[in-house]
C-alpha cells in the first residue's frame, strides 16, 4: 500500500477510514485488529426518504493511520460484511450518494469492497482506481445490492 493512498484518507486533517454498511447491523462491527484501534468509532445513519433505505457509516478516527494500512483495511471490510451480511465498501470522504451506490462512475470514490462468502479487494493505490478492472470490481459488486 502507497502513501499515495493513505494521503486521500484524511478529514480535517485528520485520518479516516470511512466503512459503508447497507441497513443497520445489529452491533457495530470490531473494527480493533490486534494493535490497531481507531482512537474513535463514529457512526452515522444515512437515510432518506424511502423507509428501507437505509446506509450505515462507520468513520474510523485514528491519530495516525496503521503502518500496513492494506492488511488493515482487508479486515475492516471482512468484520463489516460479516456484521452487515451484505455487501460492504470503503469510501473516500464525500462519496457517498444513494443514487450511486457501487457503480462505475463512483469507482475512483471507492477503494475497497466485499461481498458476503467473498474475500475482501482493496485498491493498492490511487491508480488502480482509475482502470476498467477497478470499474468491473465496483459494479460487479454493485450487481449484489
Amino acid at each position: 500500500m502507497t502513501a499515495e493512498l493513505a494521503s486521500g484518507l484524511r478529514f480535517a486533517a485528520q485520518p479516516v477510514v470511512s466503512v459503508f454498511v447497507p441497513g443497520v447491523p445489529a452491533e457495530v462491527p470490531e473494527f480493533a485488529d490486534g494493535d490497531v484501534v481507531p482512537i474513535e468509532v463514529l457512526t452515522y445513519s444515512l437515510e432518506r426518504d424511502d423507509p428501507y433505505a437505509c446506509v450505515t457509516e462507520y468513520d474510523l478516527v485514528f491519530d495516525e493511520l496503521p503502518p500496513l494500512l492494506h492488511p488493515y483495511l482487508a479486515h475492516c471490510l471482512r468484520v463489516a460484511c460479516a456484521a452487515g451480511d451484505t455487501v460492504v465498501w470503503l469510501g473516500f470522504e464525500g462519496s457517498f450518494d444513494f443514487d450511486q451506490l457501487l457503480i462505475e462512475t463512483l469507482a475512483p470514490q471507492v477503494y475497497g469492497v466485499c461481498a458476503p462468502g467473498g474475500e475482501p479487494v482493496v485498491a493498492k493505490d490511487l491508480s488502480v482506481l482509475r482502470t476498467p478492472e477497478w470499474r468491473a470490481v465496483i459494479a460487479s459488486h454493485g450487481s449484489l445490492l
